[in-house]
């Protein structure tokens, strides 16, 4: 269970930079097909939010239960910490909101894969 958690919490988090990635593209032709409310700004919130809680739910359960290495944990607090200052900070600067984004998907995504990893090792003794 705990490979299928961490494996789904980076998929989301991977989800939600691709969301942030490909708005900015998509937003003229969206109405077009009835669904420019992919476009609004509750809805990025809800997505920021849905991919912060699932990958609350994902790495903390494992983390505390097997090995407790601060390395994942200093990675996800960082990643997800990048992802909300890329909201409040960059709103309109688009490159700087991307990069902390793409910062921040990449730090989520590499305390889960340690998490992952050191759970591994953990269950293995």
């Amino acid at each position: 269970m705990t490979k299928f958690l961490d494996y789904a919490g980076t998929s989301v988090s991977w989800l939600c930079l691709v969301h942030c990635l490909t708005m900015p593209l998509l937003v003229s032709f969206l109405p077009l097909f009835g669904l420019s409310f992919l476009a609004d700004e509750t809805t990025e919130l809800v997505i920021i939010g849905i991919s912060i809680l699932s990958a609350i739910i994902s790495f903390l359960p494992s983390y505390f239960k097997h090995h407790r290495k601060l390395n994942p944990m200093l990675l996800f607090v960082g990643g997800i910490s990048m992802i909300l200052l890329s909201r409040l900070l960059f709103e309109e600067n688009l490159t700087g909101k991307v990069m902390i984004l793409l910062l921040g998907a990449v730090g989520i995504t590499t305390a889960h894969l340690l998490n992952h990893s050191y759970c591994k090792s953990c269950e293995a003794h």
